[in-house]
């Protein structure tokens, strides 16, 4: 990430420090689904057009397993110069893009293919838009923020072209940075979040790593628990 840090933010320091942890005990599924994406962001910039993938989810923590569900950010440029948000309604290339990938992972794995999940597909059009007219309140803007804060990039050369436009605006950043940090405690105190980690501990401990007793202090304090 080339986005201005979070250094004087106590928790998502926190964060990146528990992801270091688990993705050091990285599984081999979750080594096979990262190299997936980028075979799939190669093959689709070889033809000329544009995609990178931020990981969520226990991939994103390198604990996947056979079973997970795989969540993705997608970005790409719509087709004409189109403005505006991607979505399925309006952006054919989310379920053309949707639908490759899983023709890939069928290819690539034969009966082991996994479920894809689409959890948000930015606009590069608009996003370089907002960055350049340094838009404030654009919430695309802040949600490509909060990805890249705490997401596992993939095609990251693409990602950081945009990461750099943000850079060079530096009271743009400081503008959203506190709409970042409230995204970011807004996922803390969901269960959700919660059961993830105890989910991924429960993972380490079947391969017979036991979590150290420092690391599970830390996941306490960071969970607010």
């Amino acid at each position: 990430m080339t986005l201005p840090g979070f250094n004087d933010n106590p928790t998502i320091q926190k964060f990146i420090g528990l992801k270091k942890f688990f993705r050091s005990h990285e599984t081999r599924i979750s080594r096979e689904r990262i190299e997936d994406f980028k075979k799939f962001s190669k093959l689709i910039n070889y033809g000329g057009d544009e995609v990178a993938f931020d990981i969520l989810g226990s991939l994103n923590f390198g604990q996947a397993t056979a079973d997970s569900d795989t969540d993705i950010v997608m970005y790409t440029r719509c087709e004409d110069g189109k403005m505006g948000e991607c979505g399925l309604e309006n952006c054919y290339k989310i379920s053309l893009f949707k639908h490759m990938f899983l023709n890939l992972v069928t290819f690539e794995h034969n009966s082991h293919a996994y479920k894809l999940e689409i959890v948000d597909c930015i606009n590069l059009n608009q996003l370089e838009k907002d960055i350049r007219e340094n838009d404030e309140s654009s919430a695309l803007l802040i949600r490509f923020c909060f990805y890249r804060s705490i997401c596992r990039g993939v095609n990251r050369k693409l990602l950081h072209r945009y990461e750099n436009l943000i850079s060079e605006r530096l009271p743009l950043w400081e503008s959203i940075t506190k709409s970042v940090e409230e995204c970011f405690d807004g996922i803390i105190v969901s269960s959700q979040h919660t059961y993830s980690f105890h989910k991924y501990a429960g993972r380490l401990e079947e391969k017979g790593i036991k979590l150290p007793g420092s690391m599970a202090a830390k996941i306490k304090d960071y969970l607010k628990q």
